[in-house]
């Protein structure tokens, strides 16, 4: 196509704005776009004021990568091809109108406090260039403001608003897209961590990026994990969990699709519930969502005001052995230590470890947050600071002061202690019955063992009881002396 012939009106092409949205299938804005008829640009931006916020290991970029070159290999198969600019998000876009002299632009939505204005300064941009712009809802079933209560308001308990949840019509999978044709316009490389400056320290992705390995790791959950998921999923030493994290926090994957084969599941076993357990997980992502859209300052601050005024532990080694899975509680630096090799962790060490740092370590959530933010593969900004703030007994919670023993923890999820001597081979070949109390051993089996409480492995550096009664006293001390409290959704709804 010439320069030309792609300038007459009807020849003007579209642009589709990936971002977390990185797949063909079931893609409403790429479906739309290709709809049009018109010349297509699927257009990726690399833009560097946004990579210079995000805190991730490299790891997360070189996931991103392969999520990239299977989305081009996926166009290609189309008919078109992606294309990759570096540079500021609205200086991409006016190279892209001077090039192409585009009609369109159509993206899917981004909910994230940060998103919705950058969204927002790109619709104004492209409008005032006579350009007209569409979104579309895609990273979540139900969007913030599709979930309220009769009159209107935002629900701030999971119970009622996945109850909400379930009763509202569900959008179903957009149909495959057309083939379609992409102007020729440069293209420049697919960043991963190296061409960015990024260090990679995660060395065992638990996951591949991409499309194709999304649509691979879920055809096998649903054929050989989902019909035990609800026993399964709490097990750390099996996989028993879908891992589908990751691909949903690109959108190699659409939620909707989830839905519709949860659904098809359930219709082929002639039980309504088939799936239920699951489809909970993605009910909460989608809470946590509505809450940081709706309660924005929650992204930094605590939902309960009250607890503004809790005095956290600033002693810098105690969290340092925390992150580097040294505190002498197996299943808590199990856990750290799978973070920090694979980028992922299990949903219920997850919480063990969360728990351990803000209640056992009564150091400030933020800090678990942020560090999380820098290691894991399925990082997403609402569902972090909902599930550490859950966690610090400091955010949206019916029930608020839960205390995880990581000992008893380990003994009902872990049993047998696979998970633990998986992640911690110093430990194992401590016998079963100290496999969680190592530091019960006395000298002489330490040392058949093969390891040196305080020398090999660490002794606990708390006492986990008396940690928890520290926090019961600072927590109800926040508390009494807030009888009234008062919360960010009574002060800061988004309009």
């Amino acid at each position: 196509m010439t320069a030309n012939k792609m300038n007459e009106p009807s020849q003007r092409p579209v642009v589709c704005w990936f971002r977390r949205d990185l797949r063909v299938a079931d893609n409403p804005a790429f479906h739309s776009a290709v709809a049009t008829g018109l010349p297509v640009i699927p257009l990726f931006v690399v833009d560097s004021d946004l990579i210079a916020g995000i805190p991730s290991d490299g790891a997360v970029f070189d996931f991103q990568a392969e999520a990239l070159r299977d989305l081009d290999e996926n166009l290609k198969k189309l008919g078109g091809r992606l294309i990759v600019r570096k540079g500021r998000l609205l200086e991409v876009f006016s190279s892209i109108i001077a090039e192409a002299a585009p009609i369109f632009c159509f993206f899917n939505r981004d909910y994230e406090p940060s998103a919705l204005e950058r969204d927002s300064n790109a619709a104004n941009f492209l409008q005032s260039k006579g350009i007209s712009v569409s979104s579309f809802k895609d990273v979540v079933i139900h969007a913030p403001d599709e979930v309220l209560t009769t009159g209107g308001g935002t629900y701030a308990v999971f119970t009622p608003y996945a109850a909400k949840w379930k009763t509202l019509s569900k959008p179903t999978p957009v149909g495959r897209p057309a083939r379609f044709v992409t102007p020729h316009l440069r293209s420049d490389d697919i960043p991963g961590a190296s061409s960015i400056g990024r260090k990679v320290e995660i060395q065992s992705p638990a996951v591949r990026g991409g499309e194709t390995n999304a649509k691979s790791r879920w055809e096998q959950f649903l054929g050989t994990a989902l019909a035990g998921y609800g026993e399964s999923r709490d097990i750390p030493s099996i996989d028993g969990t879908s891992m589908m994290s990751p691909y949903l926090r690109f959108g190699c994957i659409s939620p909707v699709r989830m839905y519709a084969d949860l659904l098809s599941a359930a219709l082929r076993t002639g039980r309504r519930d088939f799936g239920d357990k699951y489809l909970s997980e993605l009910i909460w992502r989608e809470f946590y969502t509505a809450v940081l859209y709706h309660f924005p300052l929650t992204a930094g601050g605590n939902y309960r005001r009250e607890f503004d005024s809790m005095k956290w532990n600033t002693d810098g080694s105690v969290f340092k052995a925390w992150k580097e899975g040294r505190t002498g509680f197996p299943l808590v630096d199990a856990g750290m230590r799978q973070l920090n090799r694979t980028g992922w962790m299990h949903n219920r060490v997850r919480m063990v470890v969360a728990s351990f740092l803000t209640k056992d370590l009564l150091t400030d959530w933020r800090e678990g947050e942020k560090y999380f933010a820098t290691k894991l593969l399925d990082i997403e900004k609402a569902s972090n600071v909902g599930g550490w703030q859950w966690s610090a007994s400091t955010g949206v919670d019916p029930k608020p002061l839960r205390i995880f023993n990581p000992t008893l923890q380990a003994e009902r999820y872990d049993p047998e202690g696979k998970y633990i001597r998986k992640w911690i081979p110093e430990l194992r070949n401590v016998p079963a019955k100290f496999i969680f109390e190592p530091w019960k051993m006395g000298p002489a089996l330490q040392g058949e063992s093969g390891v040196l409480i305080g020398k090999d492995y660490p002794a606990p550096i708390v006492d986990h009881r008396e940690a928890a009664a520290s926090f019961k006293r600072a927590y109800y001390s926040v508390k009494d002396a807030n009888r009234a409290p008062e919360t960010i959704g009574s002060i800061k709804r988004r309009k």
